[in-house]
């Protein structure tokens, strides 16, 4: 929800920019997540080839049908697109291309895929050289990415502010990585037995906080790296966050507000919403609203109609697609996950 009202204030209120500028910073907290889970969730049984088919009939197929409805959109609304850029866009790769028109052609949110698909590539090489540290060690590992990944960008701003960094690095596969990389050092630590100190009170005010604070600076000194910059910097709170909630699933504690059915299910539709929502948005801005009641009106009726629009996304296409392509790879070896990911945990 953070990066929808982020592309709501974007696309058709932008006089609520101010109050979610650091709504992009949520890509962040979904990389580091990405990132546990797959490492939380490692299976030693399964080989590259299934992995890899594995992630493709997770993510690409509702890729595909989005794209398709994008590419209707920029038919109707006569956009400047091309057939090579949709192209980069299905094959995944428009996050290395750096050029704006190129990053974010047709349905302009999965530029996050495009890092996605980098992180899996080289997800089984990084977890088996980062399942062999001890606790201490990958916190050090950890805590060295992100003070890299802050330095880089901080001292590219200083060094060539002329230049603009944020576009380049903000999708750029090879800097969102160090997020991505944090969490697998996280899942990992926890899965030889590291247990987070504080608890998800404590964890969710960390994430919280850090959002506010990054909000209050950049509301009075506007940066000209927020994106890169301010999610780099918004990595320790998360981490807590997440930390600290795997840490109550897993021992298992009182269930938490997130717990709750509905929240699941949000939870569940949430990879859908992210991959329309944007659309919804741009076809609310093509219906030429004059003033500020009207976009103000039209984006709160946009997110709630991509809410069920995720649902059925979800219920009709994502899961049975999924599944499908899932049960062709059963041949293979295994045909799901272990339905308990902490007991397959490589922990060597």
């Amino acid at each position: 929800m953070l990066v929808v009202l982020y592309h709501a204030a974007v696309t058709l209120v932008p006089e609520a920019y101010p109050l979610v500028s650091m709504g992009q910073t949520g890509v962040t907290f979904f990389f580091m997540l990405s990132g546990f889970v797959l490492a939380w969730s490692m299976n030693p049984s399964t080989s590259r080839r299934q992995f890899y088919w594995r992630r493709f009939a997770r993510i690409w197929p509702l890729h595909a049908l989005t794209t398709a409805a994008a590419v209707v959109l920029v038919l109707v609304t006569q956009g400047d697109q091309s057939v090579p850029q949709l192209l980069s866009s299905l094959l995944l790769v428009q996050g290395w291309l750096g050029e704006q028109h190129w990053v974010y052609a047709y349905n302009g949110v999965s530029w996050s895929l495009s890092c996605e698909a980098f992180f899996y590539a080289v997800f089984p090489f990084l977890a088996v050289r980062l399942a062999r540290l001890e606790p201490g060690k990958l916190f050090r590992a950890g805590a060295t990415v992100f003070a890299a990944a802050v330095a880089l960008v901080s001292v590219l701003l200083a060094f060539a502010p002329g230049f603009d960094w944020g576009a380049l690095f903000y999708t750029f596969p090879a800097f969102r990585i160090a997020e991505f990389t944090v969490g697998v050092c996280l899942a990992i630590a926890m899965g030889k037995g590291w247990k987070p100190r504080v608890g998800v009170g404590v964890g969710t005010a960390a994430a919280l906080g850090s959002f506010l604070l990054l909000e209050a600076v950049d509301g009075i000194a506007p940066w000209h790296t927020a994106g890169p910059l301010a999610g780099a910097l918004s990595i320790p709170g998360f981490a807590l966050l997440i930390a600290a909630f795997a840490d109550r699933d897993r021992c298992g504690g009182r269930p938490t507000f997130v717990s709750a059915p509905a929240l699941v299910k949000l939870g569940e539709w949430s990879f859908a919403l992210y991959l329309v929502h944007e659309l919804v948005l741009r076809t609310a801005l093509e219906l030429g609203p004059e003033n500020l009641a009207q976009r103000a009106a039209l984006a709160a009726v946009g997110i709630a109609l991509s809410i069920p629009l995720a649902g059925a996304a979800y219920t009709f296409v994502e899961r049975p697609i999924e599944a499908r392509l899932r049960s062709r790879g059963a041949s293979r070896g295994p045909a799901a996950d272990t339905p308990e990911p902490e007991k397959s945990l490589v922990a060597k």
